[in-house]
């Protein structure tokens, strides 16, 4: 599903530039979104999905989050 969302999306992002272009010739395109989830998150967004978090008492959750904030800085 994601890939089939990312499809769409490039689809769409591609169609805007054309538009523009023939719109605006000569316009400088808007800057690419970037996006919020970086490779490096990846390994805290893992941690997340594996912990049941309704069964974190509010010590483990804040251990957790200490964890996580070490991992991306």
């Amino acid at each position: 599903m994601i890939t089939r969302a990312r499809e769409v999306l490039a689809e769409h992002e591609s169609a805007e530039r054309e538009l523009t272009e023939h719109l605006s010739p000569g316009a400088t395109p808007p800057p690419t979104q970037l996006t919020i989830f970086t490779p490096l998150s990846q390994p805290v967004l893992e941690k997340l999905r594996e912990v049941d978090l309704n069964r974190l008492t509010p010590l483990e959750a804040l251990n957790l989050l200490a964890e996580l904030k070490k991992q991306i800085e």
